[in-house]
């Protein structure tokens, strides 16, 4: 490829956009030893897509070359600590982030002009506001003062998801198809003579002569007074 194209493409490097958290475990990881080369074997513990971003960022930052070397930048940022590591951080973010130190006014920007300041890099849609995510937390890492007016709940999240659309069925909406299940039916009201009825003790023929005859006189008042209740239910009716 002509040294030429190779510059170009260096050029519209997108800003690093994966989380902060990640990339700082990982450095703090290096205290135990720096590699000569940071490859998949390294980034084991991490998802391919986690993976590559945080490769990314390395390159970015100039931490790694771009066939993965450590750097002495890389080196120096994972031996330092307190104000030597703020000190080591800011020289690498004001190196590597040129168009927010130079002709931009960091400490009193606006966060619609950060989000703008990243979109002429090379950013786009949602990254821009991982980039900036990144980048605020890397400046305070770093001890640089950022502008008041840079709030990291105003910056744009992208255009939102579309609504979940109902199928229609037949030109209806398919909530309106589904049938409610019928009310239970209410059971009729019983009569006043059909509940005594109910609770009138069934005729037994051993009874005594003056039992059975005492039995049917009741019964015979009770049928009676049944007739005229239902008499007067149709009347009002």
């Amino acid at each position: 490829m002509p040294e030429e194209k190779t510059a170009k493409l260096g050029a519209v490097a997108v800003p690093p956009y994966l989380s902060f958290k990640t990339f700082n475990t990982f450095i703090q990881g290096l205290k135990v030893g720096i590699p000569t080369r940071i490859d998949r074997s390294v980034l084991s513990s991490m998802s391919g897509a986690v993976q590559g971003h945080l490769m990314s960022a390395l390159r970015y930052l100039g931490l790694v070359s771009q066939h993965a070397v450590t750097t002495e930048r890389l080196a120096a940022l994972v031996n330092s600590e307190g104000p030597e590591r703020e000190r080591v951080f800011s020289s690498i973010l004001k190196e590597r982030y040129p168009f927010l130190f130079s002709e931009f006014d960091l400490q009193r920007a606006t966060t619609g002009q950060l989000e703008e300041a990243f979109r002429k890099v090379g950013a786009s849609g949602e990254t821009i506001r991982k980039c900036v995510a990144f980048f605020l937390a890397a400046a305070k890492a770093a001890g640089i003062a950022v502008s008041p007016h840079i709030k990291t709940s105003g910056i744009s999240r992208g255009p939102s998801r579309p609504k979940k659309i109902t199928p229609q069925v037949n030109g209806t909406d398919s909530k309106a198809q589904v049938q409610e299940p019928p009310a239970p039916m209410t059971p009729p009201m019983t009569s006043w003579s059909q509940m005594l009825l109910a609770k009138f003790p069934s005729f037994d023929p051993a009874w005594p002569d003056e039992v059975k005859a005492k039995w049917f006189e009741s019964f015979d008042r009770l049928m009676k007074s049944g007739a005229g209740d239902e008499k007067k239910t149709t009347e009002g009716d």
